[in-house]
């Protein structure tokens, strides 16, 4: 429809249509961009933010302004009717001028580079490209974003989505999957109306936010996740996760509803470990422990090798379990089908 070409030797690093409060919440594509970029070692020499208005239903796109910044932006995420701005390691809300995008605010949030935004409200969720993520509030009264809560484990997070307004659902460069979530009287705090000052002046603790988050799951599973998200795959059923891997991997991320379940696949997983070996000989509890000890997700490709077995084997399995063979293969299936095929 539309081709843009960017000049002075400047590429694209992220992308956002945002709506802007000021201008009646209409709808803009905000480009960030950076000049003479090298990925390794990372150099450039100054970036920007360009502002486009849709025009003919999105079919063409009117150059508007664009704004320099001194780093190139790593993320750009719509946030109350403004923009939020990822630039080297600070985070920025700009709002839309007429020659080019105002600073309302800005803060250094993380260590090293910001590579991904998430919000709920007036919480923000900063990914980190080498120490996890970070939970921020913003203060509307005091203009103030504060971070509040942040990871003892340096993950390289490459996505993250939020499950909940307290949990984060997270991918890092080194093939991990896991579930964060914020302890629960640091999140109210957080939102308490005037508690800007108390949360700025907060001691902080071991060099980092005041507070730290709680693993709830963590899994291996041997590709490296590029995106991550909260969804529906059947019509009324439940919310799932659906994440994909650089290889080309698709996979599921299935909650749990009843103890009995997770009781249940928790046996079947237990048996099959030692009943259904790796080929090459490893354990399989050392494998999906690589990174860090597995917690909170049971491995469903292993449940599902339970119809590959011998009828001996099956036997035994079921009768450690106390049902029928039809039983447990019914219920893999149920797993499967009431949540995408």
């Amino acid at each position: 429809l539309q081709k843009i070409d960017l000049e002075d030797n400047e590429a694209a690093t992220t992308i956002a249509a945002v709506s802007f409060a000021s201008q009646s919440d209409e709808t803009f594509l905000v480009v960030g961009t950076g000049k003479d970029i090298t990925v390794n070692p990372r150099s450039y020499s100054t970036g920007f933010i360009y502002i486009y208005r849709f025009l003919e239903d999105g079919k063409e796109l009117e150059f508007i302004h664009k704004t320099k910044t001194e780093q190139p932006p790593s993320a750009l995420l719509g946030f109350q009717g403004r923009l939020l701005a990822g630039i080297g390691n600070e985070l920025r809300i700009y709002d839309l001028g007429l020659k080019q995008l105002l600073r309302k605010c800005q803060a250094q949030v993380v260590p090293n580079l910001i590579v991904g935004l998430q919000t709920q409200g007036s919480r923000i969720i900063v990914s980190d490209v080498q120490e996890s993520i970070v939970y921020v509030v913003y203060k509307y009264q005091e203009h103030r974003l504060i971070p509040f809560v942040d990871d003892v484990i340096a993950r390289w997070a490459t996505c993250t989505t939020m499950v909940d307004y307290e949990t984060v659902a997270g991918g890092d460069k080194f093939g991990n999957l896991w579930l964060l979530r914020c302890p629960q009287k640091a999140s109210e705090e957080a939102d308490e109306e005037g508690s800007g000052a108390h949360l700025a002046h907060e001691r902080q603790y071991l060099q980092g936010a005041p507070n730290r988050l709680e693993l709830m799951g963590h899994f291996y599973p041997q590709d490296i996740p590029t995106s991550i998200q909260k969804t529906q795959l059947v019509a009324g059923g439940r919310d799932i996760l659906v994440w994909t891997g650089l290889q080309g991997t698709l996979g599921v991320l299935v909650p749990f509803v009843s103890r009995e379940d997770v009781d249940f696949f928790a046996s079947l997983e237990q048996h099959l470990r030692g009943e259904e070996a790796p080929l090459a000989g490893r354990d399989h509890l050392i494998y999906r422990s690589y990174y860090v000890p597995v917690k909170g997700i049971i491995d469903g490709d292993l449940c599902e090798r339970f119809s590959l077995l011998g009828n001996e084997k099956k036997q035994m399995i079921a009768g450690e379990l106390d049902r029928s063979v039809r039983e447990i293969e019914r219920k893999i299936s149920d797993m499967r089908t009431r949540v995408a095929y």
